[in-house]
């Protein structure tokens, strides 16, 4: 699913706009690689961005495994991945790290173009992500995606677009395939 969306990113790089409006990250790390612990380590080591790992709980039982990781885009954006690892179902939130970028110097880098926007909400569409339905609100639009075995809800703050500003967050559900139904009981 990742080679898709990424291939429809090359869009919102060339309108020759801000580099760093936030969207195209949101795509690649929340969207397109936001559905498995796996998807989102593959990218460290392509090189994709950079990881700087968080605390990792794990129940007494085998699962589920909680944690968090702090992700660095090329970009210099920075985005919290908090997820869930159930035995089949893995759930995770990814957000940029708003205060952050708001507090570096060049917060004008994080305005998105009303093209960008609009290359944003294409990319959703022409990737095979499942259905889509939009919300436009006063303080931003909410994306509800439901696919067979993944479910998405992505946020585009707009509230101080007007100031340049945009911010985001992804939710992600994936059901996952019963492991020890797929290999068969587990014996000791």
């Amino acid at each position: 699913m990742r080679l898709p969306v990424v291939s429809l990113l090359l869009s919102l790089s060339s309108m020759g706009t801000a580099l760093a409006c936030p969207l195209d990250d949101m795509l690649k790390l929340c969207i397109a690689s936001g559905g498995s612990l796996s998807a989102l380590h593959q990218g460290v080591k392509q090189g994709s961005w950079t990881l700087q790992p968080g605390a990792v709980y794990a129940s007494s039982l085998s699962a589920p495994s909680t944690g968090n990781e702090l992700y660095t885009m090329p970009s210099g954006l920075q985005f919290f991945v908090n997820y869930q690892n159930y035995t089949n179902l893995f759930s995770s939130t990814c957000s940029l790290n708003f205060t952050g970028a708001t507090m570096k110097p060049g917060v004008e880098d994080l305005h998105c173009s009303a093209p960008q926007l609009a290359a944003f909400e294409k990319a959703l569409e022409e990737a095979p992500l499942g259905k889509i339905t939009k919300e436009d609100k006063a303080t931003g639009t909410t994306y509800l995606i439901e696919g067979e075995h993944r479910w998405l809800t992505a946020f585009v703050s707009t509230e101080d677009i007007s100031q340049g500003l945009v911010n985001g967050w992804v939710e992600t559900s994936v059901a996952q395939p019963n492991k020890s139904m797929a290999s068969g009981p587990d014996i000791h």
